[in-house]
């Protein structure tokens, strides 16, 4: 039997997108960037994670830090989106507020009242690597990261590692689209034939297996590639979703991991970043990279017409076929049942 789609308002009203931000992706971990970039002690990295401006450094002693990028005084951006290494304590650009590496206050210029460090300490954010990659989570109640992670670790553990590749580079996506919009699209293999003509031609479809782990979670595309996707991709391969905003696509010549996260209502952002086996040819790598784009281009492409029509009015709610889109219907009841659940704590 066909499971009605999600109602076309979750999709663009505003109120939804800040619940969603607040009960879904508050609470799960997301993809903040390579582990390459905080590499040397002092190194620091700022950029805004599903609308929380996040710094994550490593200090002195060879740990990562996280906090919200945000001066305890009056809320100032303590770092310029971007990477660099920060000196030996964190000052405030707007009146001069300084931090230890650890987060503890041990400056407040010509305040006139003595201050509890503790108290007005930088907020913490969360922070661990999986792969050579940094992940972080605002929820201090959330799962640790391998256990967020749960079946992705052991579906990936024939392919090699990051460390073993070669990091080649980062792309951003961004387009008028609603994120689960996007991931609807992400999680079937409906509209592959479709949308994507190359990616069609390169993999063998009758030996495509989608599988769901993890109480559906996880969304796994267990791949056989042929022609020049077996060139570029090697035989056989995973593309997988976690849910709400991490996505990858590895194999035994590479690995590129995603975030998608929402800007609003109507917008979504799409990161990525890949690394390449050594000892594949540079055009072959920058082929297999512009590919990667042209896939995320093609899928906001069509996401973004249906978009238009959700906002248009027309439409109000589908039907999803019980064959072809069983994860797309996994997906949507998991947003279901995590708004059901806010409790606005973020």
């Amino acid at each position: 039997m066909a499971t009605a789609t999600l109602p076309a308002s979750w999709y663009t009203d505003p109120a939804v997108a800040e619940r969603e931000r607040r009960a879904i992706f508050a609470r799960n971990w997301a993809l903040f960037g390579p582990a390459h970039e905080l590499a040397r002690p002092g190194a620091y990295v700022a950029r805004p994670v599903n609308g929380w401006p996040v710094v994550v450094l490593r200090d002195p002693e060879g740990a990562l830090r996280a906090f919200h990028n945000v001066c305890r005084h009056r809320a100032a951006a303590l770092f310029a989106d971007g990477a660099g290494v920060c000196a030996a304590k964190i000052a405030c650009p707007y009146h001069g507020w300084t931090y230890e590496l650890d987060g503890r206050l041990s400056l407040a210029p010509r305040f006139g009242e003595r201050l509890d460090p503790a108290e007005v300490a930088l907020l913490p954010v969360r922070v661990d690597t999986w792969r050579g990659c940094v992940f972080v989570c605002v929820d201090r109640d959330a799962p640790d990261l391998p256990a967020w992670l749960g079946s992705v670790p052991g579906l990936c553990a024939a392919y090699p590692e990051t460390e073993d590749l070669a990091y080649h580079g980062a792309f951003a996506v961004e387009g008028r689209a609603n994120w689960k919009t996007y991931c609807d699209n992400t999680v079937e293999g409906y509209h592959l034939p479709f949308v994507h003509e190359r990616l069609a031609r390169s993999v063998e479809g009758a030996s495509v297996e989608i599988a769901g782990y993890d109480n559906h979670r996880l969304v796994c595309f267990h791949v056989t590639y042929r022609g020049t996707g077996a060139d570029l991709r090697g035989s056989s391969g995973l593309w997988f979703h976690r849910y709400p905003g991490f996505q990858a696509v590895i194999g035994p010549t590479g690995f590129k991991a995603e975030r998608i996260e929402p800007v609003g209502a109507g917008a979504l952002r799409s990161l990525s970043w890949a690394w390449y086996a050594r000892d594949m040819d540079g055009d072959e790598a920058a082929e297999s990279f512009a590919w990667a784009e042209s896939i995320v281009r093609e899928d906001l492409g069509v996401c973004e017409t249906v978009q238009r029509n959700l906002e248009a009015g027309a439409y109000t709610e589908g039907r999803l076929s019980p064959d072809m889109e069983k994860h797309t219907a996994a997906f949507q009841a998991l947003v279901r049942r995590d708004l059901s659940r806010d409790d606005a704590r973020f």
